[in-house]
């Protein structure tokens, strides 16, 4: 699917299913020892499999928003118009992801720099600009994001300050935008009424001339969620700490906490391969140690719903809320309760249990949290950037809204750390 401006064209969209074929290869390479060449094709398919998380997750977080393709599926050749139903006054970027992993703002751009919107529906391309989004090779199913914030965000712009600078018509995502898609979800965390952001992500399928034409039901195979599940790990370490006999329900987890751990976990309706092999559905829930049996495949045959999905959610969410509510021993608000559960569902109880960041919380020694937190950032050896978004926005979770320290207490140990092996010595 290609932009044309002034009949000629200019760039080319994202389609996934592309990038998920080049995702798939990248199993077989064993990087260190992996010519440079493999090298660079293993380390672009990770990150692209990064930024669809990112993607995904900002978009999760926010406020709902609708962005449909019309039509959804389309032969080469015919033109596809975005429609946006806008629920507040803002300003709205509009985000593709090629095959290549190169992600491109669509909107704004050089001709209607203009990001700033009213409420209601919103048409891309709009009468007035001089350019079409049209069906071209390579062909199959692409994905398009939208976001819109109530305060000046402009993608578009971001790019003007990287290397290579916006092209002609349009700006392929920078670093420095990449960031502020982070801090957009990360912003949405926020209490209520002290930001409005809103958020969709859509599909197209470009198709060639002749031939089948529909959307391919079956999910990403299992060799695909391990990689991406491997960018943005959401793995429960342990199973925390049983209730006691005739135990309360777990203090239940703010909206806001639900929110991160959905976000971060990612939202899989079908049967699939965790990072370590292990048969799982949903939010990163756990149906066995190893591949899927007869059993898993009969009680899930087919897809579910986030309904269904969100009970198996409660049920692994609560081992990992009675953990901190029995070994943090300060007084937490809701904004801290829910940051340190994500924060233990993601790397498990018995880390939490040993970490340095325990001891501060159950000290009152808030100014210390954040640099506890931010030493997490690290699985199987390797810095993760899915990590680090999944810290910082516990961060912004935890404060909820207030500033955040920024002065290093004296002293403060900020050793990175990794997740599957913990804090050695504590």
């Amino acid at each position: 699917m290609a932009c044309v401006a002034e009949g000629r064209p200019v760039m080319t969209l994202l389609h996934s299913r592309t990038l998920l074929r080049l995702l798939a290869t990248v199993l077989a390479l064993h990087v260190s020892a992996a010519p440079a060449v493999a090298q660079d094709a293993a380390a672009k398919a990770l990150d692209a499999a990064s930024l669809l998380r990112e993607l995904e997750s900002a978009v999760r977080l926010a406020r709902a928003l609708k962005i449909e393709a019309r039509p959804a599926a389309l032969r080469e050749g015919e033109d596809v118009v975005l429609t946006i139903d806008l629920p507040a006054a803002g300003y709205l970027n509009v985000v593709s992801l090629d095959p290549a992993g190169e992600a491109t703002v669509l909107f704004p751009n050089r001709l209607h720099a203009d990001n700033r919107v009213e409420p209601g529906r919103f048409t891309f391309p709009t009468a007035t600009m001089a350019f079409q989004i049209r069906a071209a090779a390579p062909f199959g199913e692409s994905r398009i994001a939208a976001l819109l914030s109530a305060e000046p965000l402009n993608l578009y712009s971001s790019a003007a300050s990287e290397p290579g600078g916006a092209l002609a018509q349009f700006a392929r995502l920078s670093a420095t935008g990449r960031d502020l898609i982070n801090l957009f979800g990360t912003r949405a965390l926020q209490p209520a009424g002290t930001t409005t952001l809103a958020g969709d992500i859509t599909s197209v399928l470009t198709c060639p001339p002749t031939g089948p034409c529909q959307m391919d039901a079956a999910p990403a195979g299992g060799a695909i969620r391990r990689i991406l599940d491997a960018v943005v790990p959401g793995i429960l370490l342990d199973k925390g700490l049983p209730p006691p006999p005739g135990a309360a329900p777990p203090r239940p987890v703010p909206e806001a906490g639900l929110r991160l751990v959905k976000a971060s976990e990612g939202f899989v309706p079908r049967l699939y391969l965790d990072v370590a092999g292990h048969c799982t559905i949903a939010y990163g829930h756990l149906m066995r140690l190893g591949p899927c049996g007869t059993p898993d495949r009969q009680r899930y045959p087919g897809r579910i719903g986030e309904p269904t999905g969100e009970r198996l959610l409660f049920g692994d969410l609560a081992h990992a809320q009675r953990a901190v509510m029995a070994l943090v021993s300060a007084p937490l608000t809701d904004g801290q309760y829910a940051s340190l559960v994500d924060f233990t569902f993601n790397v498990g109880a018995g880390n939490l249990k040993r970490s340095t960041l325990l001891k501060a919380v159950n000290a009152g020694q808030h100014e210390r949290v954040p640099f506890q937190l931010m030493r997490w950032t690290r699985a199987g050896g390797q810095e993760l950037r899915g990590l680090r978004v999944r810290r910082e926005r516990e961060v912004a979770l935890y404060f909820e809204g207030r500033p955040v320290p920024k002065q290093l207490p004296a002293g403060e140990d900020t050793t990175p750390l990794d997740i599957r092996s913990g804090e050695p010595g504590s």
